[in-house]
């Protein structure tokens, strides 16, 4: 059970901190089901009602600063996520954003910035689909990381990323 000011990962809403647990004023009358009112670190303002029966199967503890040093550390090494061809990628992408697990997204992003980087040097386009998950993938990920690690989100970015920039196209995946 979470306390008012506690923190965990919530799915695909991802990093987020319990400000009340309340009976809704949502729920009909009569209605007794306590729900912790959560505050997105991603979406800015967004409020998230969550029943306090059966949370803790759809949370999670944020990851700790040195489990996040070792993701930022070992992502030279890290395996690319293996997707399907076509359309059937988004299905495992975004089954990897819903669970939310740290070190998947991780790959996630590493596998979506390759395959930008090789599509760019091929002077093609990246897919509008894979640009929206890495966004979300981005989201959920850094945001998590900035806490772990008492950072600021758009300094894991470029962390990160300046990471993969150096990363060789010739990878394999």
């Amino acid at each position: 059970m979470l306390s008012i000011g506690d923190v965990a990962v919530y799915g695909n809403h991802g990093l987020c901190k319990v400000a009340d647990t309340l009976v809704p004023s949502f729920l009909p009358k009569g209605s007794e089901k306590m729900y912790y009112q959560m505050i997105s670190a991603i979406d800015r303002g967004g409020v998230l009602y969550v029943p306090m029966d059966g949370a803790e199967d759809k949370m999670r503890e944020v990851i700790s600063a040195e489990t996040a040093s070792d993701l930022i550390e070992g992502l030279d090494d890290m395996n690319f996520t293996d997707l399907p061809v076509g359309k059937k990628a988004e299905i495992v992408i975004s089954d990897i954003c819903k669970k939310n697990e740290a070190e998947d997204v991780l790959g996630l992003i590493k596998t979506l910035y390759h395959i930008k980087a090789v599509r760019a040097a091929e002077g093609k386009k990246f897919a509008s689909m894979d640009e929206k998950y890495l966004g979300i993938a981005e989201k959920l990920f850094y945001s998590e990381i900035a806490y772990a690690l008492d950072m600021e989100f758009e300094e894991v970015r470029e962390k990160i990323t300046g990471i993969l920039a150096n990363l060789p196209l010739e990878a394999d995946k």
